[in-house]
């Protein structure tokens, strides 16, 4: 059994995504109001026998646990094929040493973060300094906030005592390696331990105390880079924020720890902090996992600075898988200029609606970028509008939406008093991906084909489009939702990526084997061909079939306890007036028509499909 496949028999799909969204009993199957879409009356369904769901509704789609998982989290298949492999207790093959260093390493940290939160009540210099910002006990609590004593192996000490060695201590970055031994690397200073967005303790941050030992060090003393920490691909306060980032769609980026403790304390709690860093494409990537939006507050040097933001655009413009979405995308990343001499700590204890006021304000960056740039330019000299343009034109080209980049150009075009046209021929070239050339079709053979059915139809796809490249327009047509195993439909995506076989650690690796195992008779093209269409019209059918079994096996349920004749009443009223809602105080019976007409839909659906099928070629 591959991992893969161990994962999924340890976990019930029934309970993993009842851990996300309340489930219904409903006979041999469960039922919710979908968690990826806004809905009235639930179309979400999960299948206990076969381990799966699917959405009737606007998604209209489903799967298995993993594909769960990965939607929901909006993770990739290793991403959510990692976090339920954790849940269950499984180990993967690319995981088994790597897994186990990264784990000694976070429990060093979460004891290291536990001896400093309690000596946080010993301190009468760092409490003085928590009081003196304005944070309460309660928020010094939540982030876990602690102390670390003056002395130069405390920690040391106490990590030994608890079977920590000096060396898995130096590569958690907890101690520095001196001449003669290790030390400690946080010593008198306030400690903010550095949480991944899944809670766990990665690095820590240190600020020096007013009056201390440390008084000629730099002010702040990071974790260095180690197997579990890497600054730039992690968000302060990320663990605590995701929840309202996902309900509002929109994640505020400041600077520091204390803009994000103060944010929280003050309920703004859809805030984190880039730790003193610029905005990296990782954090990016992280942050497009639960935000639509993400704006950045900045001081006014850092607004103000056309470098800063044409290197943020490069940011926002990068296309990302999008799991919910289906299709990649850019980033909505907005810019706040703080007023000057404010950072967002002091703002937001200054006036309640003055930090709210100011994010809502936040504009996009080639917006700001144009603000910032005229503003500083005499637009009536030549020269300064030449310069107007090689500082913005560069920004306009990563804009990858067409609308909008002809209204960044309209713009441009209207303060620099030049042609649309002239800004358009001067844009930078993108390079663009182009699809592959189809072949030409060399002749279809007359010789009768193997039935697809021969495989598993997933598999079988598979197997044809890794053996046969002149299937690539096809097979880069093929919807991913057309598979049930994510494992197949990973498989897929990486085809269409063009990346090589899975490597021989990867999860993913006994799938691909089993699928170039599989006996594909046929050779030429043009059998391949027909060999491909069949399985995938075989699918559709399956699919289709699958949606009508289910369609009506809820519309069954639904009607016990419903008043003969009413379901239908009201299903023909609907069909009457164009499918438009027609108010009842039988919320049951409504829900029961609606379904009635969802299971008539996919009967013809299918019936069609049917048709279309066996429908003869016309004479040639």
């Amino acid at each position: 059994m591959s991992a893969v496949d161990e994962v999924k028999a340890r976990l019930d799909i029934v309970e993993v995504v009842g851990g996300y969204v309340p489930l219904q009993k409903a006979g041999r199957y469960f039922k919710a109001k979908c968690p990826f879409h806004n809905e009235k009356t639930p179309s979400f369904y999960v299948y206990p026998e076969r381990q799966s769901w699917h959405c009737f509704g606007a998604c209209a789609t489903g799967g298995d646990v993993i594909a769960f998982v990965s939607r929901k989290e909006n993770l990739d298949f290793s991403g959510a094929l990692r976090l339920l492999a954790e849940r269950a207790g499984v180990e993967l093959h690319s995981d088994g040493a790597r897994r186990q260093q990264a784990k000694t390493l976070q429990d060093a940290n979460e004891a290291a973060a536990l001896f400093y939160h309690s000596l946080l009540q010993t301190s009468a210099r760092a409490r003085a300094y928590l009081e003196e910002r304005g944070v309460d006990s309660k928020t010094a609590g939540d982030f876990q906030l602690g102390y670390a004593p003056p002395g130069w192996d405390s920690l040391r000490a106490y990590l030994t005592a608890r079977s920590f060695t000096d060396e898995q201590l130096l590569e958690a970055g907890l101690l520095v390696q001196g001449d003669r031994s290790p030390y400690d690397r946080f010593r008198d200073r306030l400690v903010f331990p550095i949480r991944d967005d899944r809670g766990r303790v990665v690095g820590f941050g240190g600020r020096v105390l007013p009056g201390g030992d440390s008084g000629d060090g730099p002010k702040y003393v990071n974790t260095p880079q180690t197997p579990v920490f890497d600054k730039g691909a992690v968000l302060y306060g990320l663990d605590r924020a995701k929840d309202a980032v996902r309900q509002s769609g929109v994640a505020v980026v400041v600077e520091g720890y204390m803009d994000v403790i103060a944010a929280h304390q003050f309920g703004h709690r859809n805030v984190v902090a880039s730790m003193g860093t610029a905005l990296t494409e990782r954090q990016a990537v992280l942050l497009q996992r639960f935000a639509e939006r993400v704006v950045l507050a900045m001081d006014a040097d850092e607004a103000g600075s056309a470098a800063n933001l044409r290197a943020i655009q490069v940011v926002a413009a990068a296309e990302r898988p999008s799991r919910t979405a289906g299709r990649p995308r850019s980033l909505d990343i907005r810019v706040v200029a703080l007023p000057k001499g404010k950072d967002p700590d002091e703002l937001i204890r200054a006036e309640a609606e003055a930090w709210p006021a100011a994010v809502g304000a936040a504009r996009p960056v080639v917006d700001h970028l144009i603000a910032v740039v005229s503003a500083g330019l005499d637009l009536a000299e030549p020269r300064d509008r030449s310069r107007l343009v090689a500082e913005v034109l560069p920004a306009i080209a990563d804009v990858r939406d067409p609308v909008l980049r002809a209204h960044y150009l309209q713009r441009l075009s209207r303060l620099a008093r030049t042609s649309e046209e002239a800004l358009r021929l001067a844009l930078p070239r993108r390079a663009a991906a182009r699809p592959p050339e189809p072949e030409e079709n060399q002749g279809e053979s007359k010789a009768k084909l193997p039935p697809a059915l021969h495989a598993p139809r997933e598999a079988f796809c598979l197997a044809l489009l890794y053996r046969f490249p002149a299937l690539s327009e096809l097979g880069m047509a093929l919807d991913e939702d057309l598979f049930t195993l994510s494992e197949n439909r990973e498989l897929l995506r990486r085809w269409k990526r063009q990346e090589g076989p899975p490597g021989e650690d990867s999860e993913l690796r006994a799938q691909y084997e089993t699928v170039m195992a599989l006996r594909v008779p046929v050779a030429e093209t043009a059998q391949a061909e027909k060999a491909f269409l069949d399985c995938v019209r075989r699918l559709q059918h399956a699919r289709m079939r699958a949606v009508k079994e289910a369609s009506a096996l809820a519309l069954a349920e639904g009607e016990a306890g419903v008043r003969p004749g009413r379901v239908a009443s009201i299903a023909r009223a609907r069909m009457g007036a164009g499918n438009a809602e027609e108010s009842s105080e039988d919320g049951q019976a409504e829900s029961v028509a609606s379904q009635l007409l969802e299971d008539m839909e996919a009967g013809l659906r299918f019936h069609r499909s049917l048709i279309e099928g066996i429908r003869p070629e016309p004479n040639r």
